[in-house]
Formats: C-alpha cells, structure tokens, sequence
C-alpha cells in the first residue's frame, strides 16, 4: 500500500524520459527543417542593384570613377591643402628653352626648390604650372561639361522619342525624318564650325571670352548634336509598350496623353535611359578632349586635359613626356571606366542575364 500524501501537497509528476525528449526536439528540428521558407520579393532595380554589386569589372569601374568625381569636387579643398593653385607661374623651375629642370617632367616630393613647394607629377613647360593641380581641375572641366552635355542630350531624346512612338502617325513620320535629318550632319565638323562662330558673337571688345561662357557654348552644342541616338532608342521601345494592359487600363479610365507617355510608359523605360547616359558620358569627355586639342574648347588659364595633349606635342622631342602621359592616361582611364561601368549596368539592368 501506497504512502498517503501529506496535506498541502500534489502528487508528484513522473520524471521526463531523456530519450523521449531528444526524439520529440530531432522531430521538430526536422518538422522546422521541412517548413518553407518566406520568399521575400524583390524589385526589378533591386535585382539589378544585386547583379551590379556581384560583378567585379562593375566595382573595379566605380572605383577608378568614383576617384575621379571626388577629385573634381573636392578640387578646392584639394588646391587649399596642396598650397598651390592650377596656374601659379614657377619659371625658376623651367631651363632657358621652357623644360622642367630634374627627372620626369620636375617631380618633385619635397619643397627644397625655387617655388618652395611640392610638384608630385611635375610643372608644365613654358609657364611652370604644376601638373597635379591642372589634373585635378582638368578632371573638373571635363566632367562638367561631359555631365550636363549627356544629361540634356538624353532628356532631349527622351522626350522626343517617347511622343514619336506614342503618337505614331504623321507624327510619329515627321519626327522621324527629322531624327535621320540630325543624324546626317557630321558631328564633329559642325561642332568646329559653329564654336568659333558663337565664341566670335560672345566675346568683348577685345576679342575675349570667359571660361564659363566657353563651357555653356560646348554644352550647348553637344546636347543639340547628340540627342539622336537616344530618340530612336526610345521611341523603338515607345511602339512596343503603348498596347500593353497598363496602358490600355490609363486610356479606359480617362488619362490624358501627357499622364500616359510621362507616368505610364516613362518609368518603364529607365533602364534603357541609364544605359544610354552610362554611354553617352564617355562619348562627350572625348569629344570635348578633342575641341580642345583643336584649339576650339576650353582655353587657357581654365585646365584642360584635350588642350594640355595638344600643348605637350610640341615638348616631346625635349624629353617631357609627362606633360602627355598624365592627361592622356586620365582620359584613356575615365573613358574605360564609363564604358565599362555602361556595359556592366546594361548586363544587370537586363533581366535575362545571367550574372
């Protein structure tokens, strides 16, 4: 017989087989293992952010591009630290015939010379100015004017393209007559004709124009030449999304034209846009490089990468080829870098791609 419980106290429970409760927690280890996961959704520019941030020619050309956009805005608080302006005049470091004295174009890493300062990639000949500062404000010149050249070049050919292929009919025809019309002009001999023309209408009295109106006068032109490719690429994927639901659901339910092309079918066309742009961009540097080594571009004192190349071919036999190197390696660089950036971008922004 059983040993009465003592007032106030409940039966014991009987003890926990060990081997039970390892059974069960391997079941529900099992059981959790077995459960799906939660598939978490991800957007199309996400996907893409994914794809672009797994490639490594991607990262290897926002590295080399990113280096140059912030030496171009950080130019005066470069110029502030290094204690040497883009067009300080060091003839004490020139010979009697305008060369750099010392190794390489006078590089020089200390200050123990005439103009009592550093020179890390040498002067320029004749005037005596120090490289590294006309690379840094060379960097900002070409940048300038490359961005705002291809970001109103692509917003021209946007918006042209995007009524072209939505419109369609005489419209659509007329326009595109006009794109081919554009796209018969040589680029390249009409920028030449008509710089010097519209420099000639802004100088002063004294035949003088400013750096800035220099500058607008190039932008201008690019963007007016350079629009073309960007309207017919648009508009070719305008004539494919006007009949899709989206669009047919906006005209059912009463949009206008306007709210249909520019907040329907526009945000469907921003990957094409960012190719586009992410290859327009290195297409101005060089043309704007190549007005200046003509003599048509940016002029002096303003720092020029194109107009420092033309400079330096007079100096080559002399020996300076630094005076060449540096802003010729610095276009090749940023050249490559967009255009390897543009192909990478293109790849993730493509939905069949594989990477």
């Amino acid at each position: 017989m059983s040993e009465p419980n003592p007032r106030g106290t409940e039966p014991a429970a009987p003890a926990a087989d060990s081997s039970a409760v390892g059974v069960l927690d391997v079941a529900a280890t099992e059981e959790s293992a077995k459960t799906p996961k939660a598939i978490i959704g991800r957007s199309p520019g996400q996907l893409a952010w994914s794809r672009l941030r797994r490639d490594r020619t991607a990262r290897g050309s926002i590295w080399v591009l990113g280096f140059f956009i912030l030496i171009a805005i950080l130019a005066p608080l470069i110029e502030k630290i290094y204690g040497l302006g883009p067009t300080v005049n060091s003839p004490d470091l020139l010979d009697n015939n305008g060369v750099p004295l010392g190794y390489f174009g006078g590089i020089d890493f200390t200050s123990n010379n005439p103009s009592g300062h550093a020179h890390i990639l040498g002067v320029m000949p004749q005037t005596g100015w120090d490289l590294f500062m006309q690379f840094v404000y060379g960097a900002r010149t070409s940048l300038i004017v490359a961005s705002l050249a291809a970001v109103l070049s692509v917003a021209i050919g946007v918006v042209l393209g995007i009524v072209a292929g939505y419109l369609g009919g005489w419209v659509d025809q007329v326009l595109n007559w006009f794109f081919d019309y554009m796209l018969a002009f040589p680029f390249v001999l009409m920028a030449i004709a008509i710089i010097p023309i519209v420099n000639t209408h802004l100088a002063d009295s004294s035949g003088y124009v400013s750096a800035p109106e220099r500058m607008i006068t190039i932008i201008v032109v690019f963007s007016l030449f350079g629009w073309m490719s960007t309207a017919r690429l648009v508009r070719g994927q305008v004539i494919s999304l006007r009949e899709r639901e989206y669009v047919e659901a906006a005209r059912a339910a009463g949009a206008g034209r306007g709210h249909i092309m520019f907040k329907q079918i526009l945000p469907n066309l921003w990957a094409p846009i960012l190719v586009t742009f992410s290859l327009a961009l290195p297409a101005t540097v060089t043309a704007e490089a190549a007005l200046s080594f003509l003599g048509i571009g940016v002029e002096q004192p303003t720092p020029d990468w194109g107009r420092m190349i033309n400079h330096s071919i007079g100096f080559m036999q002399s020996g300076d080829l630094a005076y060449l190197i540096i802003p010729g390696v610095s276009i090749w660089a940023l050249v490559l870098a967009f255009n390897l950036f543009g192909d990478s971008m293109r790849d993730a922004l493509d939905p069949k791609s594989n990477r």
